[in-house]
């Protein structure tokens, strides 16, 4: 059975898998990335090869946009029986007319931003997902403190799982929200980022406790493909003035906080001074961190502890 995850919500993607495994305890997770050597091979021979100790495979093809057309095509042409083997295709491109048939088509958008009925639907939806019991009038308070940010909202759908032990009241969502550990995860991708590796250290164990290693690592694919878009498309300069910084936002469709502080934008009143990451970094570098950051997300599937997983990223940052 091939199932493909359509569409350019990537964390939804993630969180329908997490409910799909959870479904399916007794089948062996599979991760295949673009640039694993004889994956067709492995898929080819996926109902042949099912272990002793599971009842089917679950096979995950991360970055099936980034397969060659001749991988692809290959691919296609594999046929998987519909029981015991489960492929499921995580892509952003339509599928093709003569596959329709054969396939299940699950499609992760990502509401657009006046879509207020769809952002609502979506709180909604991904609080069960993760566990978390919220009323729809807690759904609409949260969409107008977070606003139509898919990372956001799920961050604070985190915080307020942990704080509210899965069941929120009303009265608590401003408070968690605003006054309990906002933003740790981007804070703790910025730290390592801008080089502030002995705070990020610090940190590691609170993120690790608070956050489940799907949601750490998918934040810092996040921060860092984001920094990969600014190196690509914008004019390498020392500083950025306030309209060119809602300009390249518009642009890289990045929200104006996070190009500030990416681009080293230091308000008037502020104290603190951001770093100008594209002074820092390298396509080259950022390209690097994001393949190492593949092979976290390997490491921790294979049952690595996730502490010693980031405390040797921050290892790899300093060798950098």
């Amino acid at each position: 059975m091939v199932v493909y995850l359509t569409g350019n919500s990537r964390l939804k993607k993630e969180l329908y898998i997490k409910d799909y495994l959870n479904k399916y305890t007794t089948y062996q997770y599979i991760k295949i990335f673009s640039n694993d050597e004889g994956k067709l091979e492995e898929l080819k021979n996926a109902s042949k090869s099912l272990g002793l100790f599971s009842d089917g495979k679950i096979y995950d093809l991360v970055d099936f946009d980034e397969w060659s057309k001749s991988e692809k095509e290959e691919f296609y042409k594999i046929e998987f029986p519909d029981e015991n083997v489960i492929v499921l295709v995580r892509t952003e491109k339509a599928i093709q007319k003569d596959l329709k048939d054969k396939v299940i088509v699950q499609n992760f958008d990502k509401p657009k931003d006046w879509e207020d009925e769809k952002w609502l639907q979506f709180i909604m939806d991904s609080a069960k997902l993760i566990d978390v019991e919220i009323s729809q009038e807690i759904a609409h308070e949260l969409l107008e403190i977070v606003g139509p940010d898919e990372d956001a909202i799920i961050s604070e759908l985190e915080k307020i799982k942990i704080y509210s032990l899965g069941k929120p009241h009303i009265e608590d969502i401003e408070d968690i929200t605003y006054k309990r550990t906002v933003s740790k995860l981007d804070e703790f991708a910025y730290l390592l980022s801008e080089g502030r590796l002995d705070d990020a250290k610090n940190l590691i164990f609170e993120v690790s406790n608070e956050y489940e290693p799907v949601f750490v690592l998918y934040a810092l694919s996040r921060h860092f493909i984001e920094l990969l878009n600014l190196i690509a498309t914008v004019e390498r300069k020392h500083k950025y003035s306030w309209p060119e910084i809602k300009e390249i936002s518009k642009q890289t469709d990045i929200p104006i906080p996070r190009v500030t502080r990416f681009l080293g934008f230091k308000f008037k009143d502020s104290k603190f001074s951001p770093i100008n990451h594209l002074e820092k970094y390298t396509l080259k570098e950022v390209k690097n961190i994001l393949e190492y950051l593949y092979s976290m997300d390997r490491q921790i599937k294979l049952g690595a502890d996730p502490k010693v997983v980031l405390a040797n990223f921050i290892t790899y940052l300093k060798n950098l």
